[in-house]
């Protein structure tokens, strides 16, 4: 009978060490999935900044692609008007954007006015 109980002991221990192994192993799987989940979550963080400094950008870009549209003087006004509107709602801002600067900004380049002369000069 004593040599029974010591037969079911030292099965015992080996499940006990088996368990401990399967436990060890767990435990580094989860260290190894934390980690590559902190890392995954500092690359979105970081996709998502960059992401919102170039949306930030065109949005810059926007507003002052829109006083343009509202000073500049040609027969499709409106019509851009509503592009830049929509492009702004459906979130194609940057190629709204890239478009009006294209198609109407650098096709319609005013040449700068030349430069009064300056009082003095005139007194000479």
């Amino acid at each position: 009978m004593f040599l029974n109980l010591l037969a079911q002991a030292s099965d015992y221990s080996s499940q006990v060490q088996d368990l401990q192994e399967a436990s060890d192993a767990l435990t580094n799987a989860t260290t190894a999935a934390a980690t590559a989940s902190g890392g995954l979550a500092s690359g979105l963080i970081a996709f998502f900044a960059i992401y919102g400094a170039i949306y930030i950008a065109f949005l810059v870009w926007w507003i002052i692609l829109i006083i343009d549209l509202s000073k500049r003087d040609f027969k499709d006004k409106t019509v851009w008007l509503i592009v830049m509107i929509v492009g702004l709602v459906i979130g194609l801002i940057w190629l709204v954007d890239l478009l009006y600067y294209f198609i109407v900004v650098k096709a319609n380049k005013k040449p700068a006015a030349p430069a009064a002369p300056a009082a003095s000069e005139e007194k000479k």
